[in-house]
């Protein structure tokens, strides 16, 4: 957060000086006042807030930097959150990063010298020591769905599990042939599930058929649609899909249905992050759901106490289990 010193040193003025302009005292020549507001207003704050914040020593705000907003685990997370502050009278700003490490950094360093106590965050990875920067500057960090910092505490998903789940449940609804359609190879939650899945693949001696992006999609949508084209028109007796998202298995079960391909009889499909917006889908898909309620309660609650220095806790690292949904595609 931006300090007295940053405002005063815009301003060729004392600390003192921007402190009491800041707080209305008539003992402020006009002119001086002038500088000290403009200068806040330069460094992008509405000096109000900032005189309410230097005065309660907290926001109660908390920043939420995620890739998107599409219907996903990510939209999911938010309304989550905004409950599980709103109960505790904090309030939330979300950000969305495109998963752009550059657009990343942008929202990072103005959180940092914004009105947040406190960051969550779905990293890209590529900005690694400005979190643990802005940590060691008392403004603390976590990390949501992937763990790329091991510095940095960290709610996540085990999506090893996930996998071992969509398998199972697809060997023991008939498929023989199963294939994995997957999110970007970039990411480290789908690095997760590819490593998973072959692991899988070879201990039950099978083929390993599968299909990555290699950057993260405009839509999930036609990358599902794409992936899933390539892998039937390549390996034509597929009979079992594990589909990286929801998003992306709305695009592959759309395929089916233009091949006339009967899902489950045909095909069956599970996806490997479920999320609410699925069930609203025509044809319900199965899916390994991802446990949003558990992850922004245990996420939040974290994040909080650190921020109220409730109680000192040594550096967290939370893998939560998915379960699994059988519905209309398996």
């Amino acid at each position: 957060m931006v300090t007295l010193k940053d405002i005063a040193k815009l301003a060729h003025v004392n600390e003192s000086t921007v402190s009491r302009a800041l707080n209305g005292s008539v003992y402020v020549h006009p002119d001086t006042k002038k500088k000290v507001f403009e200068a806040a207003k330069k460094l992008s704050y509405d000096p109000d807030l900032l005189r309410k914040a230097i005065q309660q020593g907290k926001t109660k705000t908390i920043g939420i930097i995620i890739p998107n907003l599409q219907y996903n685990i990510f939209m999911d997370f938010v309304q989550k959150a905004e409950i599980n502050a709103n109960a505790v009278n904090y309030k939330i700003i979300i950000a969305i990063s495109n998963d752009d490490s550059q657009q990343e950094r942008k929202l990072l360093m103005r959180m940092r010298n914004g009105l947040v106590d406190g960051i969550v965050i779905t990293s890209t990875g590529g900005n690694n020591h400005l979190l643990e920067d802005i940590q060691a500057g008392g403004m603390p960090v976590m990390q949501i769905f992937r763990n790329v910092d091991s510095k940095i505490d960290s709610v996540s998903v085990n999506y090893k599990q996930s996998v071992e789940i969509a398998v199972d449940n697809l060997l023991e609804s008939g498929a023989t042939n199963l294939a994995l359609i997957n999110g970007s190879i970039t990411d480290q939650p789908y690095q997760d599930k590819l490593a998973a899945f072959e692991k899988v693949m070879n201990k039950q001696s099978k083929e390993i058929i599968a299909e990555s992006l290699n950057e993260y999609p405009k839509s999930f949508e036609q990358a599902g649609y794409d992936l899933t084209a390539k892998i039937l028109k390549r390996y034509p007796k597929v009979n079992g899909l594990l589909v990286a998202n929801d998003t992306e298995a709305l695009g592959a079960m759309h395929f089916l249905k233009e091949q006339k391909l009967d899902v489950p009889n045909q095909v069956k499909v599970i996806s490997l992050a479920g999320c609410s917006v699925s069930s609203l889908y025509q044809t319900q898909v199965s899916n390994t759901a991802f446990p949003i309620e558990s992850i922004s309660m245990r996420a939040l609650s974290l994040l909080i106490s650190r921020i109220e220095k409730l109680e000192k806790l040594p550096l967290q690292h939370q893998v939560l289990n998915t379960a699994f949904n059988k519905r209309q595609t398996c």
